[in-house]
């Protein structure tokens, strides 16, 4: 569902933040800028004249730079004539007017730019060009269609005519085994018939948002699609003065009930009057906004920690997912673990517990090593304790698949795993504070008060691009270590807020709230 929020916006807004163009040329269009006035044409026209200070251009993308870059080298052998033109848009021009194929790509019209991996003469029509896009993806997408008709748009308006679109992403199923084939590691796709589809659509978006950039104003009639969340939104400020929404879409997966109870004027859950039609969660979560105190199930509790069983192990894994797959018998974006954390409480929960670890050693394996390491210190017949015990599993058993001398003993534990985060996520705890959400990052402050926040690494995500970052780039041996410090350091907290966690369960359970 897409939330018109303001369909006019008043013209005071544009006064109280002085949203004007500044004097000079006005930017060409990005195929970046197209995708992102298709999504929000405020969000175009503020990230092009009045950008915040501490926007990320890379903050939602999960590939780094370097990793794309691998794989245009690795794409490249597919077109060994093109020249690579280093994103130059006079060679580029020179090059396609001469018959001949480029790579690294760039044109540009007197209201528009593109860069692309390839524009090539299709040789079965002679005097027209194939666009080739390389995605670091495992399928195409509706988005990839979108991008690619953008440059074929304006690569016609340049004056070269496109009569074939190729997309190339990645076989997730190719099975590495120390060497790239790229016949069987890439995909390539004709899209031609889908892009033509967009041609008429494209023209008048591409000529539409640039009409927008050339305002000198914040444009006051509001027509875009919108942010499917307002939580999405990176000017809120802007977008949704004056009637700014306290915590209405934090209602737990209340996308369509949050955006009907907007409109009606309700910004804050306790105001919420009519609960019948909600969800359980739902009632839960306006329960706890109303009278300030967390929800506790103390029967489920109750019921969960008499299952648990002596010894107790706490397990958490870090793990790399790259498109080019870096240990044998592994496959493009498959989840490998390179670390994990251990702790365990042998046969009394208020004592410190016994603190484990593995990290890649560089010579073995990870796979192996974290089995090995395992098989020696989780022995059947205790309690496995994870949060979100699916992603463990996973790990376990797909490594196992690689090292299947090791499956008997995952069968034997098989049994033992308790899923620490399922009663959070049934709402069996809710605290106000955790605004609709159920991460560890988040119950573990909301119970314990300790957080993350002194750590050098502070999410999943950052400990899988530091560690693939010293994995595959040149640094120092120093920087190395500091890296696999702040890596471990992070997940023996990820495991440690386990054990403080059920603590309080215990608390709970001994003297009921």
């Amino acid at each position: 569902m897409i939330y018109p929020f303001r369909k006019f916006l008043p013209e005071w807004v544009s006064t109280l933040f002085s949203l004007k163009r500044p004097e000079g040329e006005i930017p060409k269009l990005t195929k970046a800028d197209y995708t992102t006035g298709l999504h929000c044409e405020y969000h175009l026209w503020l990230n092009t004249y009045q950008r915040r200070s501490d926007f990320d251009p890379y903050e939602h993308q999960y590939i780094s730079p370097k990793q794309k870059s691998r794989l245009r080298d690795l794409s490249n052998s597919f077109y060994p004539d093109s020249k690579n033109v280093r994103y130059s848009e006079s060679e580029t021009r020179k090059i396609l007017t001469s018959g001949k194929g480029v790579r690294s790509a760039c044109l540009e019209t007197d209201k528009f730019s593109i860069k692309t991996e390839y524009i090539l003469p299709n040789e079965e029509k002679p005097g027209t060009f194939e666009i080739v896009a390389l995605k670091a993806s495992t399928s195409f997408k509706k988005q990839h269609i979108t991008e690619i008709a953008f440059q074929k748009f304006v690569t016609e308006e340049s004056g070269f005519p496109v009569s074939k679109c190729t997309l190339i992403f990645v076989n997730s199923k190719f099975p590495f085994q120390g060497e790239i084939k790229i016949e069987s590691f890439f995909v390539r796709k004709d899209v031609t018939e889908e892009v033509a589809l967009k041609d008429k659509e494209t023209k008048e978006s591409a000529y539409s948002l640039y009409d927008l950039l050339s305002r000198k104003n914040l444009p006051s009639r509001y027509v875009s699609r919108l942010c499917s969340h307002p939580r999405n939104c990176s000017y809120p400020e802007i977008c949704l003065t004056p009637k700014v929404p306290g915590d209405i879409f934090t209602l737990r997966e209340g996308k369509e009930e949050s955006g009907r109870l907007y409109d009606q004027g309700i910004l804050h859950l306790k105001d919420i009057q009519e609960i019948e039609s909600l969800t359980p969660r739902q009632k839960i979560q306006i329960q706890t906004m109303r009278t300030g105190l967390p929800h506790t199930n103390q029967k489920v509790f109750n019921e969960f920690f008499g299952k648990l069983k002596y010894p107790m192990y706490f397990l958490d894994f870090e793990s790399i997912n790259p498109p080019i797959p870096v240990y044998q018998n592994s496959f493009p974006f498959q989840h490998v673990p390179f670390l994990f954390s251990l702790h365990v409480v042998r046969e009394d929960l208020s004592r410190e517990p016994e603190s484990f670890y593995y990290i890649e050693d560089g010579i073995v394996d990870p796979r192996k090593g974290i089995l090995e390491k395992l098989q020696e210190w989780i022995l059947p017949g205790g309690s496995i304790l994870c949060f979100n015990d699916k992603f463990e599993r996973r790990c376990l058993e797909e490594s196992a698949a690689a090292f299947p001398e090791f499956k008997g003993w995952l069968k034997s534990i098989q049994d033992d795993f308790v899923d620490l985060a399922k009663p959070f996520w049934e709402y069996d705890y809710y605290h106000p504070d955790q605004k609709g959400s159920t991460s560890l990052k988040t119950i573990l402050p909301v119970i314990t008060g300790q957080t993350y926040k002194n750590l050098e690494i502070q999410s999943g995500q950052i400990a899988n691009s530091e560690f693939l970052r010293a994995k595959t780039e040149p640094m120092s041996e120093s920087e190395k270590s500091e890296i696999e410090k702040n890596l471990i350091e992070y997940c023996k907290l990820d495991t440690y807020a386990m054990v403080l966690i059920l603590r309080k369960i215990k608390e709970w359970i001994e003297k009921p709230l």
